[in-house]
């Protein structure tokens, strides 16, 4: 069952993923793409737009100066034609200041209007600049015959008036033309620029639909991305529970396998102790009756091998109860294991001479198996510090915490480098097994020249 639900998570899981995979490989280019389109198209609507504002703005000021220059013409002419009939009628010369001001004025007026109008192409602007300087001799002869002969004067600015018409007919056609081309100026920008317009909320609306559909594919990212993680966290919460739960059954059954070789090795102690040590002592028993029924002559000549015989048999015994002591130390289940500490420490200096500083509280609370564990993980230090160590002086110290108990073992000998030692070395991966097996934590602590120190804590309960 469980490996079903695996399957199927991992199956969501791998189809989410590639669903989501796919969508974030094609989506972002498309958008990438229309955004892109979008940006270039505003661009050149935007040159567009302001290139034909520019054109508009530079035929507006044509027109205006166009219509400038027709204005000053009129107006020279007026002023002329009006201070030449006010000479002519009264003979005051005052009035022709006028005509005397602006006769280099219409010089300059019609060079700009023979360059500005060109190419009018509705009025015939060479007409128009004929008819003006008509128009001025007449004036002047107006002006020349005041003085000889009245007649003739009146006739010529007759004739002047005459040409006058002529020009104010030519100037409204022309002041037409120009404002008709006005027109058709403005209604050409005004269509161009709504058709900018509706361009421009085109492409608003576009860029509206474009976030849209970012802001819906990032909501559908973010959905998708939050139920793989909402996956991926029950998923994660049914491993930590299987891994507790497969890591308390480890520790049950590595403390099933420790009691069962702590169970053998007090049965082998059993057995040792119950049969060999009874053949051992009956073997030394009838050696030494053996020794004492032979003749003093046949004794004398095997005194030797007996007394080995004897010596041996005692060292077989001693060597037994070593072995014995070992597989079932009898002090920690008679005294405890306050008493079994000390009783390592004290043994270690009457062999070794080194000197040992013991360190133990008057009472620890700590279950059998557990009691079993602190003793082991101490014997093993100890076994290592007289193999290898080359120490002078030990700390053995064991301490009551709130709810664990605390073995330091500690020495000045030659020390190692942890990161070059393997861990199965000097008894550590048995060290860190029994307080593994319980929950607790050991701590390797050493150096080349700087001792090493071992601590253990495991929890009472």
């Amino acid at each position: 069952m469980t490996s079903n639900n695996n399957t199927h998570l991992s199956d969501v899981y791998q189809r989410n993923k590639a669903h989501g995979s796919r969508s974030s490989r094609k989506w972002p280019h498309i958008l990438l793409a229309l955004g892109c389109a979008i940006a270039l198209t505003l661009l050149v609507t935007n040159y567009l737009q302001t290139s034909l504002g520019v054109k508009a703005l530079e035929n507006l000021r044509a027109q205006a100066h166009q219509l400038d220059v027709i204005d000053r013409l009129q107006l020279q002419l007026v002023n002329a034609e009006t201070g030449v009939r006010g000479y002519l009628l009264t003979g005051d010369r005052v009035f022709l200041e006028p005509y005397n001001n602006t006769r280099e004025q219409l010089d300059e007026t019609i060079a700009d209007l023979r360059v500005t109008f060109e190419s009018a192409g509705v009025v015939d602007v060479a007409t128009l600049i004929a008819d003006v300087n008509q128009h001025q001799r007449l004036m002047a002869q107006a002006v020349a015959a005041e003085d000889a002969d009245r007649a003739t004067a009146r006739e010529s600015a007759e004739a002047g008036k005459e040409a006058m018409d002529s020009i104010r007919m030519l100037t409204a056609k022309l002041r037409h033309q120009v404002a008709t081309e006005g027109h058709d100026i403005l209604d050409r920008s005004m269509s161009r620029f709504q058709l900018a317009q509706y361009v421009s909320i085109a492409l608003a609306a576009g860029t509206l639909v474009l976030l849209l559909a970012l802001v819906g594919i990032l909501q559908r990212q973010f959905a998708l991305r939050e139920r793989i993680s909402r996956l991926l966290a029950s998923e994660n919460e049914r491993l930590e529970e299987q891994v507790k739960r497969r890591t308390a059954e480890l520790r049950e059954l590595a403390r099933m396998i420790t009691n069962a070789r702590e169970e053998e090795k007090s049965r082998l102690a059993r057995e040792l102790h119950d049969e060999m040590g009874a053949l051992l002592t009956a073997a030394k028993m009838d050696a030494s009756w053996i020794t004492r029924k032979l003749p003093e002559d046949v004794r004398a000549n095997f005194q030797s091998r007996l007394d080995r015989l004897q010596k041996m048999l005692t060292e077989g015994i001693a060597l037994k109860r070593r072995i014995i002591d070992d597989l079932r130390p009898p002090l920690l289940a008679e005294m405890g294991l306050i008493e079994a500490i000390r009783a390592l420490g004290e043994d270690l200096h009457r062999s070794t001479g080194i000197k040992v500083e013991i360190d133990v509280p008057e009472r620890i609370d700590l279950d059998q198996e557990r009691s079993l564990a602190v003793f082991r993980i101490a014997q093993e230090a100890i076994t290592n510090i007289r193999k290898y160590a080359q120490a002078t002086q030990v700390h053995l110290t064991l301490k009551n915490l709130e709810n664990a108990a605390r073995l330091t073992v500690a020495d000045n000998g030659d020390g190692f480098d942890p990161k070059q030692v393997s861990t199965t070395r000097h008894g550590l991966a048995g060290m860190r097994h029994r307080v593994k097996t319980y929950g607790g934590e050991v701590t390797l602590r050493s150096a080349p020249g700087q001792g090493t120190t071992i601590s253990a804590v495991i929890p009472k309960d």
